[in-house]
C-alpha cells in the first residue's frame, strides 16, 4: 500500500506542478493584456479629444490662417502659410507639421 501511495503522490506533484507552470503562463499573458489594454485606453482617449477638437478649431487667428492639422492632432495654433499658386489653387503649407491645404481662388 506504500508503494500505491507514492505512486499517486508523485502524479498529483506532477499534475499540480503542471498547473502551477500554466497558471505563471497565464499572470504573464494577462500582464501582457494589462499592458496593451492601458496602451489602447491612452490611444483612444487621445484620438477622441482629438477628434472633439474640431468643434473648437479656428481656421483663422488675427488675420493669419491656422494650420488644421496641428490643431486636431496635437492642440496647437500654428500658422499656414501662402506658398503661392499651383496652378489654379493657391496653396497653403504648414512649417510645423508640413501639411497642405490647397484653395480654389
Amino acid at each position: 500500500m506504500v508503494r500505491l501511495n507514492d505512486a499517486l503522490k508523485a502524479v498529483a506533484e506532477a499534475l499540480a506542478f503542471d498547473r502551477r507552470r500554466k497558471a505563471e503562463e497565464l499572470r504573464h499573458k494577462l500582464a501582457l493584456h494589462d499592458e496593451a489594454r492601458t496602451k489602447l485606453r491612452s490611444d483612444l482617449d487621445t484620438n477622441a479629444a482629438a477628434g472633439a477638437r474640431v468643434y473648437t478649431y479656428k481656421p483663422v487667428i488675427d488675420a493669419v490662417p491656422q494650420c488644421p492639422r496641428c490643431w486636431i492632432q496635437r492642440a496647437r495654433q500654428e500658422p499656414i502659410i501662402e506658398q503661392g499658386s499651383g496652378g489654379e489653387n493657391a496653396l497653403f503649407k504648414c512649417s510645423e507639421c508640413g501639411c497642405e491645404v490647397p484653395v480654389d481662388p
